[in-house]
């Protein structure tokens, strides 16, 4: 990648923009009970994307519509204006034959009397034995029911895959053909609800380096990660 036509600066003031309007990545939304998040990088010398998902419970949406990837798009040469639209958030679970997943309540408790669900079409059983979620260190809140983001937290090695975007699907969010340079698991993350700006952070100031410089050594994170949900424990407590 040669050293492209944008700067560091152009990178990171549009985050600070889109962060300043709470349309940036918040891992503590009051609204949202934080499961796995990712963070994928686009650019070549003309154009950058930095694309972020954030896959949790949003339990003012009821049931299936609360289970969401909500996918914050950043760029250059966006088709619409950059952080979260509502084209970019991913459905991936529904019922199953059995019959509802959920109670009707606020929480996303799943219904005891159904064990299973779809997860992208695919049926998958719900554990509803409280050692499984002891197993996991998953503590439920109010044993032996089971909430769905307590389900989606535990059954994390199994379906984190399912849960986040395929690359295609992160491709069709921007619809441009940049090759993707770098994707993250784990990350530093600014802590917005703080007035923490994506520029006075490690991982962003790092990130809008390499793809100006198109060096990937620059990025060398010296900070923990901290972008698992264990980590942001006033999300969904709004």
């Amino acid at each position: 990648m040669q050293t492209a036509k944008y700067s560091a600066s152009d990178i990171l003031d549009q985050l600070d923009t889109c962060a300043k309007d709470y349309n940036f990545p918040v891992l503590d939304n009051g609204y949202i009970y934080p499961v796995v998040s990712r963070l994928s990088v686009f650019g070549n010398s003309e154009r950058w994307v930095i694309a972020v998902e954030v896959v949790g419970y949003h339990y003012r949406f009821n049931g299936h519509n609360g289970v969401e990837n909500c996918l914050y798009i950043y760029g250059n040469s966006l088709p619409f204006y950059p952080g979260l639209n509502n084209s970019n958030v991913l459905l991936t679970t529904a019922d199953s034959d059995e019959g509802p997943s959920f109670i009707t309540d606020t929480f996303g408790t799943l219904n005891p009397e159904v064990h299973s669900m779809l997860l992208r079409d695919e049926k998958i059983s719900i554990p509803k034995d409280p050692t499984f979620y002891a197993s996991r260190d998953v503590e439920l809140k109010n044993p032996p029911a089971v909430r769905v983001y307590e389900f989606m937290r535990a059954s994390l090695p199994e379906y984190k895959a399912a849960f986040l975007a395929t690359k295609e699907e992160i491709y069709d969010c921007f619809g441009q053909d940049i090759p993707m340079i770098m994707q993250l698991d784990e990350w530093c993350h600014p802590d917005i609800i703080e007035e923490e700006k994506p520029s006075e952070n490690e991982t962003f100031q790092q990130i809008a380096t390499l793809l100006e410089s198109g060096d990937m050594s620059y990025y060398k994170p010296k900070k923990p990660a901290n972008n698992h949900w264990r980590n942001w424990p006033f999300g969904g407590c709004a």
